[in-house]
């Protein structure tokens, strides 16, 4: 899903993210991705983090602090590219899944921005659309129709996005929905239905990727931090003491208590989406893939697998890169929160 292109000497993706910016600069060696280089810079260390005001401060970062941030992360990683590919947030885009009579793809062009109307919640003045072809019938079923993922983004998200970045100093490669990018790092080639459970720290995405691409992409407004505030009140702790605790190995009863209650919602959401998708397309889940900042939390595998009585892994963006071993000690804790990063680099 590109909405702009421009060619680059090397990849790098960033994410600009609702707890910190992440970068990944990738380059391709005999077919393989090869890290060049990678950073993370939390928006705790740019003050964000600050007593009871931790929640009120998040959002009052302004352009200029994220571009300052960026500049310095750059300079950090020793970053070389001269040009980004730029992810926009789930709860920043919109996509949905179309169905066409058929028709020639030049008609499918046209016809797009007035089926559009019918799914798309504000004016088409405002957004920018995108769309692919997903699965055309075959020539022996003239009466199904071509499925289409539609795509729309605000033109003021592109626009703002587009201004940080080149206020940085970068051209923009172009700029995706970071559910795509997900896909492109954590499924890769596999053609087998799979839910991804994105938990990051504003909300949780919960995605249907099939036969290698995105069908459904919903947005839950339960993520990391609604997490820390809910461990802040029920044991009395301030949002940093929370949020050790959170990320910690312990084990107490109050902890457990308001995680797997906040977990739950998440596994009921999932089972509905699951649930729906497969009546409506007669496919079955074969598996489901945890990811975002939130997926290292203790115990929450197992929780997941518990629950939905399938497999459930751990997201990987690290397999199909290669990476120097001095940071093999540390891939586990690092490699999660690069995913969208990752994914955005991996794109030819």
């Amino acid at each position: 899903m590109a909405l702009f292109k421009k060619k680059s000497k090397t990849n790098l993706g960033i994410d600009i993210g609702a707890s910190a910016i992440k970068l990944v600069e990738l380059e391709s060696v005999k077919e393989r991705y090869v890290l060049k280089t990678y950073g993370v810079f939390p928006f705790s260390e740019y003050g964000a983090s600050q007593g009871e005001d931790f929640y009120a401060t998040l959002p009052k970062l302004l352009d200029e602090h994220i571009v300052e941030m960026l500049k310095r992360l750059m300079q950090l990683a020793a970053i070389e590219a001269t040009a980004a590919r730029i992810s926009i947030p789930v709860y920043s885009s919109f996509s949905t899944l179309i169905d066409l009579p058929r028709m020639p793809e030049k008609e499918i062009a046209s016809a797009i921005p007035y089926e559009a109307k019918k799914y798309i919640p504000v004016p088409l003045t405002d957004v920018v659309l995108d769309w692919s072809i997903i699965e055309k019938p075959a020539l022996d079923s003239p009466d199904k129709n071509i499925q289409i993922l539609l795509v729309a983004v605000l033109k003021e998200v592109i626009e703002k996005y587009s201004r940080i970045v080149q206020s940085a100093g970068l051209e923009i490669q172009f700029i995706e929905a970071e559910t795509f990018s997900l896909a492109r790092s954590l499924v890769g080639n596999d053609k087998s239905a799979i839910v991804m459970a994105d938990i990051g720290a504003r909300s949780t995405t919960i995605s249907i990727v099939d036969k290698g691409f995105i069908r459904i992409s919903h947005n839950l407004e339960i993520g990391g931090v609604e997490l820390t505030k809910r461990i802040s009140e029920k044991m009395k702790l301030t949002p940093e003491k929370a949020e050790v605790l959170k990320k910690s190995r312990e084990t107490w009863p109050e902890l457990e208590e308001v995680f797997f209650s906040v977990l739950d919602r998440t596994i009921k959401e999932i089972n509905k989406i699951t649930n729906l998708y497969q009546a409506k397309y007669n496919r079955q889940v074969e598996k489901y893939i945890v990811c975002g900042g939130g997926a290292n939390l203790f115990g929450l595998i197992d929780f997941f697998a518990s629950q939905l009585a399938a497999e459930v892994t751990l997201g990987n963006p690290f397999a199909r890169i290669v990476y120097p071993p001095m940071i093999q000690p540390i891939i586990k804790d690092i490699a999660l929160p690069l995913a969208v990063a990752a994914g955005l680099a991996m794109r030819e």
